[in-house]
This record gives structure tokens, sequence and C-alpha cells, in this order.
């Protein structure tokens, strides 16, 4: 490994030679290079376990071929250092070079963060990737979650449950071991649970329900728990777990203690007890020495006091009282350490004095108790630099999960102070200046020099040395080995690197080195080398032989090439690529001996064997699982007489109904709604009629424009005079559509009551939910307002502008997955506007587990269509979501369109913007008054246009305005309103001209426009090349069209345009009406969608109201009128009054 990969690995306390020992070098090498290589697809899933002890992290990683990998990595933080693990959906399963391509994906997005904000700085939402985003708010929400209560509310919904029950009995060899009893009970409509039944692990494990099916009783936490216990049997006498009571392992049986307990649903002994057992909070426990006739016995008491010790490797008590179960704590020892003084034997009063020194050899610093007290000499050594001594060594360790072993050298560096030797054992040690160490009844205290030691601790890890862990090996943090990524071979040439320059130094400078004789590494170099060609008699087979010699022994080569090969998994392209950029390669012939090979003369021998080699091919095996809403897709297999189906009942009676429905049958129309629906626009009403009447739920996609308000409220209406909506309907939408909803509720159904939820005032009203129809909310406020809507029950669940849910993983989105209500229904006009994944989260909010989860969804559908380009697999994929999406686009129903459809969309100031407004009109207003005080009306003409013109160009934009107090003003609502239409209108493939009289207005709309990659024009009157901009948007591929109303409200022909936006009103309806005929002129043959852009209860609005009783006045305050400027007082200060 290299110095920068080991760094990394020790800042996350991971020990390199614990890595090697799970993995492999090789496995640990492939991994790291498969990570360099890209090939890590995602992180889905980051989840803190245990409070933050055990964290998995869960993504997906490419393997050799066009196969992606599901890959869990856990890493579990024991004591002070992290132990990994993984599991993979590939061939290996386990412990796989996908595992460590993730786990440094992971590590290195980490570091990432800690060096962008340093280890203290706050992070924000603006300050980090949208990956980390979404990993940070998963982890929010994994915090705040309570999975008891979660698994006790999900009990409640099936009638069958899994209980555990947990008991203390003596084993086969009469030891005391902690067993849990799995078994199926029914909830009993009195309360409490029926009759147990045995449950065996096949029940759950092989069930062919359990993927497809929403009303299981067990949960996936009760397959986990069933796996884990099958596990544990299948390495004992029997294979599998089959029922009955189950010891837990007393070393790992812990966390799977805790995940049992965390199901809420384990009791002690029997399921009769008040409540399931929960997790309590660690207690303290103190040791003592207490004298019992002859002898000396241990004993514990525990704060606050417990029934039990649980007979786990870790210690746990049980509470009865509580129906607690919790870890014990002591405040210098740790969980192996208590264990032991638990296990200490009587110790006769005569050996106490013999046993409390060897306590405090172990212990020399630390508060133990001890059996008798004994006097302890300190003697204090100051002052003085450390010298140094290098002892270079070897021993033998097992191999991971194999009956051989290896050899690990070893570089152990020990500190001399005086007379006095001293080699810290933890990192902790390392950075302790007072050290203490006890020999006989002296004790040392040693003041040290820790910056001398760290420059001499750097030095040798320069050389690329790496500490041993102490907590999993015998040895300190200044036993030292060579360990890189790259594997063995690159140990030893940084040990050959080492001996041959690097000891030399060592000991100019005064370091006394060693090398002990069990240091058998050993590196050559090779010269001549020789071949022999032998001819079998018949002249059909050659055999050659290549090699050398090294001292006076003839080394065959070709089999060192070929294990060098499969080191690099039979890739010779990419050995070839590595050989050209070395000068040597070191080939190993046995155990502790190498030997040096020069790389031009190695590839010349590669040339030859380079194509004996190839990649192997792996394409992995999977399922198809289906959900019950799947069954319109499968109704002729279901139906096959052939086939016998068990547990298929609701699917075939689900079937049956799809099978006896014609069509999609008129329905009759709301007497209150005040409309004439469109052909489009019925049949639109029509399917919903449907959805609502086979419990379906949907997504309606029309255009922008096409009407998806009016057909909503046509369902919710009818379902109102049906006497169904018992409940209140919620629609969750853009703050910038809520005056819109409300508009259209007055004008289309207004027998249907609206509360709108929004605003500082909204929490007065919480109260008022159930007393209307529709309640009105933003998504923002739904997170903020949570506990107000999880308390309410809904008829009908809205999200308009639903791609707003489109991140699975965003807490707004988790929250919304969450809420109760008897139909849902997603209104968007791009349910997709980035990858599969938005379409995913929709339908897991509309029919959770129709599209699988995420993680399959993503196996079966979006990887192979988005990556591959699977067309059979995106067939498969629209056929599911056809029957429950409707789309028509404005091209599809344009002969049912009028030929211009005008609309108006307002939006409230708020925020500093609204502040800005009020700020302006208090001083306008003033200065107007003052003016006209002292110059009559007739004569303040030019106040007066200079106060409404700050007023509009306030409603417009704060930057417009030239004041100090707008450069401060970020918030704009219009513009916001402006930038959510235009995105969704081109992806329609709509052509747009966008109007103002403000042309550097116009300038910040085509800034955010390009910064969105919208192809833009504009014409203004500092345009030059007219005809240019005008080809560019008619014939071109500019999608909107950017126009200042001077420079381009006449004369222009613009039939290729669809959509007019007037950004601001303009206050003669002449000059608006001639800017609109540029698209909506002779020779258009597509109907035109006109929209007005407002702010709410602004002079905007005010004015236009104005417009309509005082034509001749609103063309003359804009010198579009012959007529004088008949303004009347009360006039003037009806557009100057506040916001209300």
């Amino acid at each position: 490994m290299n110095k920068e990969t080991l760094t990394l690995l020790n800042q996350h306390s991971i020990n390199v030679l614990v890595l090697q020992n799970s993995f492999g070098g090789q496995t640990i090498k492939r991994g790291i290079n498969y990570y360099k290589s890209n090939l890590v697809e995602e992180i889905w899933d980051v989840v803190e376990i245990d409070g933050g002890k055990i964290m998995k992290v869960s993504g997906s990683v490419f393997g050799s071929g066009s196969s992606s990998y599901e890959t869990d990595v856990t890493l579990h933080v024991k004591d002070s250092s992290v132990i990994v693990r993984s599991e993979c959906s590939c061939p290996v399963g386990y412990n796989c070079k996908h595992g460590i391509a993730l786990l440094f994906f992971f590590l290195h997005a980490m570091q990432d963060e800690e060096e962008a904000f340093g280890a203290s700085a706050p992070i924000t939402h603006a300050e980090i990737t949208p990956e980390l985003d979404e990993w940070l708010e998963a982890i929010n929400t994994e915090q705040n979650r309570d999975p008891v209560a979660e698994k006790q509310a999900e009990a409640e919904r099936t009638e069958y449950h899994v209980l555990y029950l947990l008991d203390i009995k003596p084993d086969l060899r009469q030891e005391k071991t902690l067993q849990v009893t799995p078994v199926k009970v029914r909830r009993l409509k009195a309360g409490g649970y029926g009759k147990e039944y045995r449950l065996e692990s096949y029940h759950l494990l092989n069930d062919p329900n359990r993927l497809h099916s929403p009303n299981l009783y067990y949960d996936e936490n009760d397959v986990a728990i069933f796996r884990k216990l099958s596990t544990q049997q299948s390495t004992g006498f029997y294979h599998g777990y089959s029922g009955g009571p189950q010891a837990l392992e007393k070393e790992s049986g812990g966390q799977l203690l805790l995940k049992i307990i965390s199901s809420g649903r384990c009791y002690w002994q029997t399921q009769k007890a008040d409540k399931p057992l929960s997790i309590g909070a660690d207690r303290n426990m103190t040791l003592n020495w207490q004298a019992e006739g002859k002898n000396k016995r241990i004993t514990l008491d525990i704060t606050p006091p417990a029934t039990t010790l649980l007979p786990l490797g870790d210690i746990y008590y049980l509470d009865l009282e509580q129906q607690e179960v919790g870890q014990l704590m002591h405040e210098s020892l740790s969980q192996k350490q208590i264990k032991y003084f638990l296990k200490a034997p009587p110790v006769p009063v005569e050996k106490a004095e013999a046993l409390t020194r060897k306590i405090l050899h172990l212990f020399p610093d630390t508060e133990v108790p001890l059996p008798e007290p004994i006097e302890i000499t300190n003697i204090e050594i100051t002052g003085q630099k450390p010298r140094f001594h290098l002892h270079l060594h070897a021993t033998d360790v097992p191999a991971l999960g194999q009956q051989s072993s290896h050899t690990l050298h070893i570089a152990s560096l020990t500190l001399q102070y005086g007379d006095t030797f001293y080699q810290p054992q933890t990192l902790a040690d390392t950075q302790q200046a007072l050290t203490t160490k006890l020999e006989g009844t002296t004790r040392y205290r040693i003041h040290r020099d820790i910056e001398t030691e760290q420059t001499a601790f750097q030095r040798l890890r320069d050389y690329g040395f790496s500490s041993l862990d102490p907590n999993h090996t015998p040895y300190g943090v200044f036993d030292m080995i060579m360990l890189t990524p790259e594997g063995l071979q690159k140990s030893v040439e940084q040990w050959d690197h080492f001996k041959s320059s690097g000891v030399p130094l060592l000991e100019a400078e005064g370091w006394e080195v060693t090398i002990d004789e069990s240091f058998k590494l050993k590196v050559d170099t090779s010269d001549d080398w020789h071949a022999e060609l032998e001819e079998s008699e018949g002249g059909d087979w050659f055999e050659l032989s290549l090699g050398f010699e090294l001292d006076g022994q003839r080394v065959n080569l070709l089999p060192l090439v070929v294990k060098l090969l499969a080191a690099d998994n039979h890739n010779p392209q990419e050995l070839h690529r590595r050989l050209q950029e070395q000068e040597y390669q070191l080939l190993q012939i046995s155990d502790h001996h190498w030997v040096k090979v020069p790389c031009k003369r190695l590839l010349t021998v590669l040339d030859t064997l380079i194509e004996l080699y190839s990649l192997d091919s792996l394409n992995a095996d999977g399922n198809i699982e289906f959900s019950k809403f799947d069954g319109m897709h499968y109704g002729e297999l279901l139906n096959d007489p052939g086939l016998r189906w068990k547990g298929a009942k609701e699917l075939k009676q689900l079937n049956r109904q799809l099978q006896s429905f014609d069509g999609i049958e008129a329905a009759e129309l709301p007497k209150g709604l005040q409309a004439t629906l469109r052909e489009y626009q019925q049949d639109g009403y029509n399917w919903l009629t449907f959805m609502q009447q086979y419990q379906f739920n949907g997504i309606l996609a029309d255009d922008m424009g096409l009407g998806k308000t009016l057909q909503t409220l046509s369902i919710l209406l009818a379902e109102k005079e049906s006497g169904r909506a018992n409940l209140p309907s919620l629609v969750i939408a853009p703050t910038s559509l809520m005056s819109n909803w409300r508009r259209e509720v007055e004008k289309f159904a207004p027998a249907l009551s609206v509360l709108v939820l929004q605003g500082q005032h909204r929490k007065g009203k919480f109260g008022q939910l159930t007393e209307h129809d529709i309640v009105l909310t933003t998504y923002p406020l739904i997170i903020r307002d949570k506990e107000v809507y999880e308390k309410q029950e809904f008829h009908y669940l809205i999200l308009d502008e639903a791609q707003a849910i489109k991140n699975a993983k965003a807490k707004s989105t988790q929250q919304i997955y969450s809420l109760k209500s008897n139909h849902r229904l997603c209104l968007s006009g791009t349910p997709i506007e980035n990858h599969l994944g938005e379409l995913w989260s929709m339908f897991h909010f509309l029919m959770p587990g129709y599209l699988g989860t995420q993680e399959r969804f993503n196996r079966l559908f979006r990887y192979p269509i988005e990556k591959h380009g699977n067309t059979a697999r995106g067939e498969q994929l629209r056929k599911r979501t056809q029957p429950f999406m409707l789309r028509r686009t404005k091209d599809v129903v344009a002969k049912e369109l009028p030929e211009k459809t005008e609309i108006i969309r307002s939006v409230p100031l708020s925020g500093k913007q609204r502040d800005l407004y009020e700020t302006v009109r208090l001083a306008m207003d003033k200065k107007v008054r003052d003016e006209i005080s002292k110059k009559g009306l007739a004569r303040s003409h030019i106040m007066i246009l200079d106060a409404l013109l700050k007023l509009r160009q306030v409603c417009c934009d704060p930057q417009l305005v030239k004041l100090d107090k707008a450069r401060s003003v970020k918030e704009s609502a219009k513009f916001e309103l402006l930038m959510s239409m235009v995105p969704e209108m081109v992806e329609e493939g709509r052509k747009i001209l966008i109007f103002s009289q403000f042309t550097t207005m116009l300038g910040i709309i085509e800034k955010a426009l390009r910064k969105q990659k919208i192809p833009t024009t504009k014409l203004t009157g500092q345009t030059r090349k007219r005809e240019e901009a005008i080809s560019h948007f008619q014939e071109g591929d500019a999608a909107v069209f950017l126009i200042s109303l001077k420079a381009g409200g006449t004369g222009l022909n613009l039939t290729a345009a669809d959509t007019v936006i007037h950004y601001d009103p303009w206050w003669n309806p002449a000059v608006e009406q001639q800017a609109t005929d540029r698209a909506y002129r002779l020779g258009q043959d597509k109907p035109v969608f006109v929209y007005k852009l407002l702010t709410e209860e602004t002079v905007e609005e005010k004015i236009l109201q104005l417009q309509a009783k005082k034509q001749a006045l609103a063309d003359s305050m804009y010198g579009s009128s012959d007529q004088d400027l008949n303004l009347g007082q009360n006039d003037l200060l009806d557009l100057l009054k506040p916001l209300i």
C-alpha cells in the first residue's frame, strides 16, 4: 500500500494487518484497482447501528464484465479500532474485492468532506455534494426513528406475529446460555396473544410470498434474525435453524440479541409479560474483593440494580422490573477485562499480596480492584533525550480461515530513557508525555520527549512502515511492518530498500539496529537467463524451459510468470502496461526468497504468453419478483390450468376484476362543477374515477396548461357529492401554486371548502383541518408541520409538481411517504426529469412495492435501461407503469384546444422582498404626498410615475431597484415562479416568447436560462442583428425568445412560438395584445398559451383592477394616450396602499 492509502486507513482506525487477514493482500490490491478504475457505481445507503458502533455502507460495484453487484461493507468499532467485513452478491459472496472498492470509495468521500470543512466546521446543504447531503439526511432520519415503536405499530397491522422468548438455560456441558425461542402467534381480539406455534427457518427464508406480499406476519428484520440463527447453527452440528430454543453465541450473540429486542416483540420467558423487552441505557458497575473465610472473592455491584447478568461475551444486564436489557460499563476496565475479573477464582488470603503484584504489573497506572493493598516506590525520570533501538525480526502468524500460517517481518522500535526501556503499545501511548512503568514495587514516571519520539516514529513511516494493531495482535504501535495496498510484492520491495538504504543512514545517526536470525527475507538479482527447448519424438510437441541460476540452483521462470499473471486476474494487458513503467519486477521463489527480474527482458516473455490468458466472464443469475399489482400482466400465467399455485388467491381475484373490465366507462360529472370539460379532460376525469373505483393510484402527467387542476377538482367534488369523502383531502404543491389552487377551487368547485395552511399564521388553523374539504400546503411546510399531518388521515393525498419527491432519500420525501390517505395522486408534466429513479420514487409514494425496492428497481430496470440501452427492459417497465400514468401532450389534444388560452399566474411576495416592497412603498407614499401638497396633483406626474416604477421593479426582481437596501435581498417570487415554469415547458417541446419592458430583467432571465442550458435568444433596443436573433428562434434551436416590449412589441412574425409569457404587466391592454399577436397571428397553426405573471396584493394587481374601470387612465399613465393624466387622489392612494 502507498503512503496515502495507509494514512487514509489509519485516519479511520482501520488496522492494515487486520484488513489483510480478513480480505487477503491480493483481494485488497484488486479492490483498490477497482476503486481507482471508477467501478464503484454508487453508495445508496449508509446506516448507523448500536449508537454508531456499527456502520453499514450499501452500494453497487461493477464486476469485470458489464454486471454490477450489490455490496454491503460493515465497519464495527471495537475498542479503539475498526473491524471491516463485507457481503456481496458476486460469486465469492463475502470479503471480496468489490467490498474493498466500496470501502475505499466511502473512506475517500469521508476524507473529502473532512478536508473541505475541517473537523469542527458546520455542514450545510449548500456546502456538500448531493450524495453526501442525502447521506446526512438518511443518518438524521435514522437518528429520529424509534425502531421498537415502529415494529410494534407494524405488528398491529397483521393477524399473526413472530415473537421471541428469551431464557437462561444450561447447554449440554451444563454451562449457562442465553436461549431464544421464536414462535408464531395470533393476536387475540381481546388483547394479548394466542397459542404458540413452533417456527422453523424455512417458513421465512423459503416463503415464496416474502418478496412481493405487503401483508406478511414477519418483516425483513425477522428474516435477518432467522438467517443469522441459521448461520449460527450451520457452524455447529446442524445445518440451518430448525426451530425451538437456540443458544446465542457468547462472543457474537450480543448484536443479535439487540436486533431481536429492537423488533419490539421480544419477551422474557413468556409472552404474558406486561410489555416486551427494550434496550436500556448502559449501567455502571464496580468490582470489589470481599473476604469470605480464608479466601477473597470478587463481587459485583450494579447501579441501578438489575435482576441478573446475561451469559454473553460482552456483559449485559437484565432488569425485569423495567423490562430492559443493556450493557454494564466500568470506569477503567474494558468488557473483556471485566469478564476475566468476574471469572477470578477464590484467592487464598496468603496469596493475595502475590496476586496484587501481578495485577499491578498488568495495570501499572489504572485504578483496578486489588486483593491486598501494597506500597509502591515512585521514581521520576526527567529532562532526558531518548535513544532508539530498532530490532528486525520475524514471527509466524496463522492465516485467516486456514490451518497454515505465514511469516510476518517486523521492525520493533524501543525507547531508552536513562537505564529504563519503554515501548508504547497504543496510539494513545505515543501521545502521553508522562508514562508510568512498574518494575517490582518501583513505579517509574518517565517524562518523555514526545517531539523527538514522533520524529523518529515518522522516519520509519516515511520508509513505508505501518504499525501493528495492539487490539488484535500481541504487538504495539512501535512494532511495524511493511504493508501496502499493492500487496506482498510491494512490501518486499520496501523492505529491500530499507535494508539497503535506510539502515545505514539510521545507524549513522546513532540508532542501534539489530537483525534477528528469524528475519530471513532475502532479495537477489538475476543476470544470466537460460532456456531449453525439447522436441517430442513425433515432432508435434515442444517443451520450453526458461530460467536462471541463484546460489548454484537453477530456477524455472515460467511458473513464476504464470503465477504473476494469475495475481493480476489473468490480465496480461494490464501487467504489460505496468511493466513498461517499471525497471524491475519482483518474483517470489519461495516463502522468503525473492528475485529482481529486469522488466524489459520479462516483457519479451510476456509477449509470447499473453495470448494464453484472457479475462473470465461472469454472469449473475436473478429471480423475477412482482407485486400483486402486476397481476394484470400475468393473467395468462395465473389462469394456466397446468400450473398449481399456492398463495395466489389475491392475485387471481385482482386478475378477475381486471379481466371483467372492458374499458374505462364515461363517468357522470359532479353537479356542482362550474366548468365544461373538454373531451380529453372528460377522459382524464373518467380515468381518475376508474382509479378510485379499483383502489389504484396514479400519475396525471398532462402538459402544463391542459387543466390537471380542473380534472383533479372534478374527482374531489364527485367524491364529496357521493358522500365518500368523509375526510379532508390534502394537496401539497410548490409555494408559487398556492394562490392558483385557491382561485381554481373558488372558480370551478365553489362547493369545496378550502383551508390554506401557509404563512406565519397557519398554526392557528391546525385545528380546522377536518372542517374543510381541501387542505393546501407546501413541500417545505410538510417537514415543519409533520406532527400535525402525521396525526391526520386524508381522503386524497395529492402532490402537485410531484417531481419534487424525485429524491427518494430526501427527508421531505420520506415524510410524505409516511402520510396516511385512502387515495393518492401525483400531478406532474415531467414525471422523469433526469433518471428513472425519480419515477420509482413517485410509484413508491403511490403504491409502495409495486416497482420493488429501490435496489431491485435499479438492478432490473434503471441500470439496464440507462446504462446499457436495454430496450426490452424499457418496454417491460413501460407496460408496468402505463396503466397508472395518464399523459396527454399539447400536440395530441391540439384540436380540442381554443386558438388562444389566457392564464394568469400570481404569486405572493414574502420575506425580505415583501419587506423591501413595504419600505419602498412607505418612502414613495410620503414623497408623493409631499409632492402633491407642494405642487398639486397635475404637476406631480413625474414623481407619481417614479413611485409606481420602483414598486413594479421590486415586484419583478429586487436587482432592478437602485437602492442600497435592495442589494441584500435575494428573494424574487415572480422570478422563481418563471424558472419553475420554463424548464417544464421546454421539456414539453414548447417555443416560448417572454416579454418585459425592463431589459435588465431580460438579462437576468437570460443568465438563469443559459445556466440551465436552455437555448435562448434575445431582442432589445441594443440588438444590432435583429434578423439573426429572429431566425435563431424561428428556424434554429432557441427554445426561448426574450423580447423587450419597445423593441419587439410590434412588427414581428413569430409563429414558431406557441407560448407567450408577459413577465411584467403592461398597463395598456392594446400594447400587451400587440405583443401577444407576435405569435397569435395569421399563419399560426398551433394553439397559443398566454401567461400573465403577477405578484399578489401589490401595485401590479391593483393597477390591473383599476385598468378595467379606467382604461383611459391606465393608457395616459404610460404615455400611450393623448388624454391627460386624470388621476384622482383616492386612486393614487389606493395604488400606494400597504400589503395586506
